[in-house]
């Protein structure tokens, strides 16, 4: 079994490489007639290489994805 939080939406960047360039916007993904389709758990060194995956996946599968660290596990 696995649980973990996400971030706070404020801290999000979107990527969306649907088009030549990749574009990557600060902030949650909030249009209302958008939904979660699914999730993708990546491990990343940084922020630039899971950008980077990312791209890649927004490519892959014509999407626009929102990009969010999981929260650290509490303190004990």
């Amino acid at each position: 079994m696995f649980a973990a939080g996400l971030a706070d939406p404020t801290v999000s960047t979107v990527v969306d490489a649907r088009g030549e360039e990749p574009i990557l916007t600060d902030g949650p993904f909030v249009e209302a007639k958008e939904w979660a389709a699914g999730f993708w758990i990546i491990e990343a060194p940084d922020l630039d290489v899971a950008l980077s995956l990312m791209t890649e996946g927004s490519r892959a599968c014509n999407r626009r994805l929102e990009v969010r660290p999981l929260l650290p596990p509490p303190a004990e």
